[in-house]
């Protein structure tokens, strides 16, 4: 358990630095802390406020020990974690996050927080734009922790192949049924073949529609 004084660590904030997408894209990880720390310290802050940093590329650094209460969010920095996203300049509260951060950042955000439950009893993980007036971090958090789990394509779903798997088999199995009948044994064949394609359809429509309200969920 991460303690800030007798106060048990229970709350995630994610922030951006506001930086453009190719601020000190030279640079290292390493020197981009510095700075963001030099920013911080000029506001007379002992060190950098966050507690974590995350790149463009996906790679992490450590900023102020998680032991060690933050200076990233006014009246919620004691029993709160910072993480500061490199990048999110002219952002939106309500911007996807990807218009604003990469693949790897999303990646590497994601693995950070489940570590850090691992660590601390997480109850909350909140934007910097829930507890004040500002756009960061560039996003919606709540939104974006909801898509944690992106549901798979139409064509991945198990269920629905299994659907179009029957209904294949189904029909070549009427179509070679059919040809050895003659006269009304042949009709009567046909009717109950459309009879079952109809019943199979409908089946595979109904699966589709509920892969479509599980995605949408």
């Amino acid at each position: 358990m991460i303690m800030h004084g007798d106060k048990p660590v229970d709350t995630i904030f994610i922030h951006c630095a506001a930086t453009r997408p190719e601020w000190m894209s030279r640079s290292s990880l390493a020197d981009k802390v510095a700075e963001i720390t030099r920013w911080h310290k000029e506001r007379g802050w002992t060190t950098i406020g966050y507690h974590w940093v995350i790149d463009r590329d996906g790679q992490v650094a450590p900023g102020r020990p998680e032991d060690m209460v933050g200076a990233h969010v006014a009246n919620y920095n004691r029993g709160s974690i910072g993480i500061c996203l490199v990048g999110g300049h002219g952002a939106n509260v309500s911007d996807e996050f990807s218009k604003n951060f990469t693949d790897l950042q999303n990646r590497a955000l994601r693995s950070l927080i489940s570590d850090i439950k691992k660590r601390a009893n997480i109850k909350y993980v909140r934007g910097h734009s829930e507890v004040a007036d500002k756009a960061c971090p560039g996003f919606n958090v709540g939104r974006w922790l909801t898509r944690q789990s992106p549901k798979p394509p139409l064509t991945a779903s198990t269920t629905v192949q299994a659907s179009a798997v029957q209904l294949a088999s189904g029909a070549a199995g009427a179509v070679t049924a059919v040809g050895v009948l003659d006269g009304k044994a042949q009709i009567f064949a046909l009717a109950l073949c459309a009879v079952v394609a109809a019943a199979a359809a409908w089946i595979m429509r109904e699966r589709i529609r509920r892969w479509v309200r599980e995605t949408h969920e």
